[in-house]
This record gives structure tokens, C-alpha cells and sequence, in this order.
């Protein structure tokens, strides 16, 4: 499907950065939105920066929970009578050392990131399957859930691990469906969005302390790669643009691929996971 003049989307996490780009996107091409996120203030934003804002419908919506994601799908069911795109797409950041990091801290990534996912998946796919109309659900995983577990990124890359998986699994699963809805796994790479700054959505006594200065010399030199990357509109006009290609992965970056490449080369041959000064040096020195 390429024409989505007057097609319904769905965006979570639509309060900032990617989702937010997805959203004014939909909006662009002539669909009706609904944009959800805990964040109300973003989504406001999101909603007033549009060229399009009588286009965007604002949705509060925390993905953890269960009943409200199923009460989302019920309004846009009730209202709109179809989804034709549902972008899985809230997510949160985590960083720091697997064994400091508390336990509410790995929950809460683990929550929004895959859960968010599956409650989407849960609560949008059965009613997807009866509609008359083609759909397509875009999971948005990341680089990080191709690429080995990245040195204090444990939480974080973790569940982007998850989510490849799970998506994966379902483009095998809606392939055995008679109903034209598919499925694809977004892996942005480097994106100047808050990700980096996920606590601002946090109680104050829950923000993540690193506890080191290597930790911290790390966490300021992959979020000052991200500032210097793609914009979030760009990922998002890249993400339709492999949606009309009817891609499952979508890339909208490839200086990660020799990276990945080296990852499989070292499982193949049984070895360690390649060190974070051969990953950075092949993400610098890579001219895909």
C-alpha cells in the first residue's frame, strides 16, 4: 500500500522524537492519527507543530498497562472502524553496569520496550485480522537489537533484542493468515531524539545514577553520536519509504552493517563478541 490519503495510523510514544516524526508524517500523507504517550505535554507539541494538526488525534497512554493499550484499540475500532498502520514504537533507555542497575530500573525497560510491543500486538491484531482493509504493524526495535550487547547498554539493547524476535516471529505468523496485514521491525540507528534523557518521564528518586566515570564518558559519547545523527523525520520519511517497498527490515541507516557483519562473523567462528573499540571503529571508519 502506498496511498494512505484518509487511512488510519496509530503511533505510540508519539509524544517526542521518532514517534512524534511518524505521527506529523502519517498526518502528511492525508491520514487520520492517533497519537499516544504517557508524555501529555508532548503530545500536545507533537499535535501543534504539525503542518497538519487537525489531522493528529491525541491519545494519553502508558503501554505498560494492559487494559488501557486494550482500551486504546477499542476507541480506534469503535471510531475509525479500522487501523491501517500501527507503529509499536514507544521506548525508553536504561544504561549502565547489568549488575548495579536496580531492578525497577530493568522492569521499567522491559515494560515499555517489550511490553509496550506485545500489548500492542495483543490488544490491535485480532481486530486488524477482521478488518476488510490492509494493515501493516511496524515494530520499532533498534540497531542495538541486531548488534551484540553493547558495554553498559544491557537493559536498553536487551529489549531491542526482544523485539527483533518478536516481530520476526510475527512476519511468520500473519504470513499464515488470509488477511493482507503484515508485519516489519524498524532499526533506526544513530537519532537525535530525548531517548538519551528517558528519566525526564520518571519520578525524580527513580532517575538512573551511573555510578562511574567510565559509564559516564560512555553514555556522553554514544548520546553525542545520536545528537549528530539522523533526524527523526528523516527515519521517519525513510520508514515509508521502505513501507513502499513492502521491506520487513527497515534501516534507515546502514553504517551498522559491517558491525553486524562482524558480530556474525564471530559467532560463526565461536569467538567473543567483538570490543567496543572494534565496533566504534568500524562505525567511524564505515562509508555505507
Amino acid at each position: 500500500m502506498t496511498d494512505w490519503n484518509k487511512k488510519i495510523a496509530v503511533v505510540t510514544g508519539a509524544g517526542s522524537g521518532i514517534g512524534a516524526a511518524l505521527a506529523q508524517h502519517c498526518a502528511a500523507q492525508g491520514m487520520l492519527v492517533i497519537a499516544a504517550d504517557i508524555d501529555q505535554k508532548g503530545l500536545l507539541s507533537t499535535q501543534k507543530s504539525s503542518a497538519n494538526p487537525e489531522r493528529i488525534e491525541i491519545y494519553p497512554l502508558d503501554v505498560r498497562k494492559e487494559d488501557a493499550v486494550e482500551d486504546l484499540a477499542l476507541h480506534c475500532f469503535t471510531k475509525h472502524g479500522e487501523v491501517n498502520l500501527l507503529f509499536n514504537n514507544a521506548g525508553v533507555l536504561i544504561d549502565g553496569k547489568s549488575w548495579e542497575r536496580s531492578i525497577k530500573d530493568w522492569r521499567w525497560n522491559f515494560d515499555v520496550n517489550v511490553m509496550g510491543v506485545v500489548n500492542g500486538i495483543h490488544s490491535f491484531i485480532p481486530k486488524m485480522l477482521l478488518q476488510k482493509s490492509p494493515g501493516k504493524i511496524i515494530n520499532t526495535a533498534s540497531i542495538g537489537g541486531l548488534l551484540g550487547g553493547g558495554t553498559y547498554m544491557a537493559p536498553y539493547q536487551g529489549t531491542k533484542h526482544a523485539v527483533v524476535a518478536i516481530t520476526e516471529s510475527l512476519h511468520a505468523e500473519l504470513q499464515l493468515e488470509q488477511a493482507p496485514i503484515s508485519a516489519a521491525c524498524l532499526c533506526p540507528g544513530d537519532t537525535a531524539t530525548g531517548i538519551w534523557e528517558s528519566d525526564r518521564l520518571r519520578p525524580s528518586e527513580e532517575h538512573n545514577q551511573l555510578a562511574s566515570e567510565a559509564e559516564q564518558q560512555m553514555h556522553n559519547a554514544v548520546a553525542g553520536m545520536c545528537a549528530n545523527g539522523f533526524t527523526p523525520a528523516q527515519v521517519a520519511s525513510k520508514t515509508f519509504d521502505a513501507m513502499s517497498k513492502d521491506q520487513f527490515w527497515i534501516f534507515p541507516q546502514g553504517e551498522f552493517k559491517p558491525m553486524l557483519k562482524l558480530r556474525i562473523e564471530a559467532i560463526m567462528q565461536e569467538k567473543a563478541p567483538p570490543s567496543a573499540d572494534e565496533l566504534l571503529a568500524l562505525m567511524l571508519n564505515s562509508t555505507i
